[in-house]
């Protein structure tokens, strides 16, 4: 099972989106996908038209209430462990923990018998446990961000992230690349950070995917509608930009 953590500290750079449309191409050519909401704002779990109130969620598998494979809600979007707005509660125990950092690592260790091709983890906007724990059980990281000068700025910072984590927990996860999202040709902002992404890329030594994502009304109204991307609007420009990023992802592996 291949193991991609969507992360960025920052809110608002197409985070859950990219992973949910992601999760949601791989499905459509014919993998097997299990989705982690790591991220207690639950905004993945809502789209999966997943349950939380008398369901186990992830924070029941981390708190070692019921094993992983337990927790997988069967719906009609894919298969997911919810979020849960409890995590927020236990941020600071799971922080303290002997082995804090490797709870969804060990969880997900323990599920490899189950015949999935792909775990696709949403983790929260911050540098906090629970994109700690992602990082550390992941084989990549793929990064959306935006043309904003502060989502550019805090790349670095995430970065240093991923690089502490590589040192000290999980010294296989790779930078699966940076993606921009939310392009719009008629910004000059965003052809600016579109032209100079490959410079910085090769300066700090991550991958640059090819294309970025294209700003879609058709995103947003799918969201709203709980509905597949693909099955919504699988001939739009968002539709078409994540397709071409998951093979991309499959060809880089």
């Amino acid at each position: 099972m291949r193991k991609i953590c969507i992360a960025n500290q920052k809110g608002g750079v197409g985070k859950t989106t990219t992973a949910l449309c992601i999760a949601d191409a791989l499905i459509h050519s014919n993998y097997k996908v299990l989705f982690l909401d790591l991220d207690p704002q639950c905004n993945s779990t809502t789209s999966y038209k997943a349950m939380i109130d008398d369901f186990e969620t992830i924070y029941d598998v981390m708190n070692g209430k019921c094993g992983l494979l337990d927790a997988v809600q069967h719906t009609e979007f894919g298969d997911i462990v919810a979020g849960d707005p409890l995590l927020v509660e236990d941020e600071n125990k799971f922080l303290t923990k002997i082995g804090g950092y490797n709870i969804i690592k060990n969880v997900l260790k323990n599920a490899e018998t189950e015949d999935y091709d792909f775990c696709i983890m949403d983790t929260p906007p911050n540098l906090g446990i629970y994109m700690y724990n992602a990082l550390t059980a992941a084989d990549e990281v793929l990064i959306p961000i935006k043309a904003e000068k502060f989502a550019i700025d805090g790349l670095t910072k995430l970065l240093s992230t991923i690089r502490e984590i590589i040192d000290n927990t999980n010294p296989e996860l790779k930078i699966s690349g940076v993606l921009l999202t939310c392009y719009d040709r008629r910004n000059k902002m965003d052809n600016d950070t579109w032209l100079t992404l490959p410079e910085i890329g090769e300066k700090m030594d991550f991958y640059i995917f090819k294309n970025p994502v294209r700003i879609c009304q058709a995103v947003k109204q799918c969201q709203a509608l709980e509905m597949s991307l693909y099955e919504y609007a699988g001939d739009s420009n968002a539709a078409e930009d994540y397709i071409n990023i998951t093979k991309q992802l499959l060809n880089n592996n």
